[in-house]
């Protein structure tokens, strides 16, 4: 029975104990103790003077909360207001080392795993099916051209960077990502980020990742992929499915598979077996089509099942594959991450990880605020608690930074009342489809 609050008092609500593990895994992880931990396994700031690993960590926090570009004078700036005078060379030494990108982006490992664990959501709907659908993209970050030489570009005389980072669709975080020269392929990027696949996981890529090994490993390993196939792909037709049957084809190629196909105007949907590659290396798998118009069929390879997706999901789910492109756009636009203000590489990562910590930040407290108040964390928009976020940008560094255990969780008591007010969305707007809630993507 909850208690009554007697005059001149308030009660705290009651909190579910996911929420309340969120709350505490955040707090936690972002607190001098879990700091020093990185702090010491990374090899970071060993003088721990003015500018301690902590200190820095809140300041690049707080720069991307307050939307402000993360260069070395405007986080020079937040530092000295917060914690007092710092001398530029030495700030700026505090990024431009090695061990100041492996600690950024072990935090932000970190952090993720702690929520994720913590938290327990599970994808609903039609993609319930799997453990977490995850999508791979990769995003290009404009060099000053002195660092050319480190980071040169695919444009001659410029210098880049490249970013490939994987993003869930049952938490919506940014889980991992993985920096190299603008000039790097994007598969090797991928491949050093994902070790292995992940039992059960769908992997939904665009053609920049189009490789064939790719679909015979995640089949061996009880993993699924998604991708749109590309024109130079020679596979061979070697089932139909029409009417509910799956009908058998000789090895046809594609091309004269639809030579005798009697109809392709707009709107046909084909669902077919192919086989791509021969011998030992062939590999069997299902190929999705949709006709948009007479000469235009746009053709998605995959490698799941019939019983698990139907051709229409198959499709839908890959449309899924844009969240990625505005997770990117949602970085740029409110840090500026299309472009790095130093050319030192150490410091583009530090700087880099850091903004991607505070953004799981960011949407860890939606997912906080959702299972606290018990609504669908689908109703809360991310870019909306974003900007909620940045408003009270200051409380929460000053929360984090404060020796007080319980200063955080009455800063969520405080903050989730407006978060509501301005990010939930009961009922999506007619006039535009959300894919993501019919496929149950809950986190994106």
């Amino acid at each position: 029975m909850k208690k009554r609050a007697t005059r001149g008092q308030t009660t705290r609500p009651e909190v579910n104990e996911e929420a309340a593990a969120v709350a505490w895994e955040l707090q936690r992880h972002l607190s001098p103790e879990v700091v020093d931990e990185l702090r010491e396994g990374t090899g970071y700031n060993p003088r721990q003077r003015v500018a301690t690993a902590f200190r820095v960590m809140l300041t690049v926090v707080e720069a991307f909360l307050v939307g402000q570009t993360l260069s070395f004078a405007t986080l020079r700036a937040i530092f000295v207001r917060r914690f007092g005078a710092v001398r530029s060379c030495p700030f700026q030494k505090r990024f431009k080392q090695a061990s100041a990108a492996a600690f950024f982006k072990a935090a932000l490992e970190r952090l993720v795993a702690s929520v994720v664990e913590s938290a327990g959501l599970q994808l609903r709907g039609p993609l319930a099916k799997f453990a977490d659908v995850r999508l791979y993209d990769g995003t290009v970050q404009r060099v000053p051209p002195r660092g050319r030489k480190a980071l040169p570009s695919c444009t001659a005389g410029r210098a880049g960077a490249k970013w490939v980072a994987g993003y869930s669709l049952k938490t919506g975080l940014l889980e991992e990502a993985t920096f190299a020269p603008e000039t790097a392929s994007e598969t090797p990027l991928w491949r050093k980020l994902v070790p292995s696949f992940t039992r059960r996981v769908l992997y939904v890529f665009d053609l920049g990742f189009f490789e064939r090994r790719l679909f015979a490993e995640a089949q061996d390993q009880g993993a699924h992929v998604l991708m749109r196939l590309k024109k130079s792909a020679k596979v061979r037709v070697v089932g139909q499915l029409r009417d509910g049957n799956l009908l058998p084809v000789d090895g046809w190629s594609l091309a004269y598979f639809l030579s005798c196909t009697r109809t392709r105007r707009k709107g046909t949907l084909f669902d077919l077996d192919v086989v791509w590659g021969k011998g030992n290396e062939a590999v069997r798998l299902r190929l999705v089509g949709y006709a948009h118009s007479s000469k235009q069929i746009r053709w998605y390879l995959t490698t799941v099942p019939r019983y698990m997706l139907s051709a229409p999901q198959v499709i839908e789910t890959y449309r899924l594959r844009w969240l990625v492109e505005f997770l990117f756009r949602e970085l740029k636009q409110n840090a500026d991450l299309g472009r790095s203000f130093t050319a030192n590489s150490h410091a583009i990562e530090a700087l880099t990880y850091g903004a991607m910590l505070a953004h799981v930040l960011v949407r860890s407290l939606r997912i906080e605020a959702a299972l606290r108040n018990e609504i669908p964390i689908e109703q809360l928009r991310p870019l909306a608690c974003l900007h909620v976020a940045r408003a009270f940008a200051r409380d929460i560094v000053d929360a984090l930074a404060s020796c007080s255990r319980t200063a955080f969780a009455d800063l969520l008591v405080h903050m989730t009342p407006t978060l509501l007010a301005i990010a939930r969305e009961q009922k999506p707007s007619r006039s535009r489809t959300r894919i993501s809630l019919i496929l149950g993507a809950v986190g994106a």
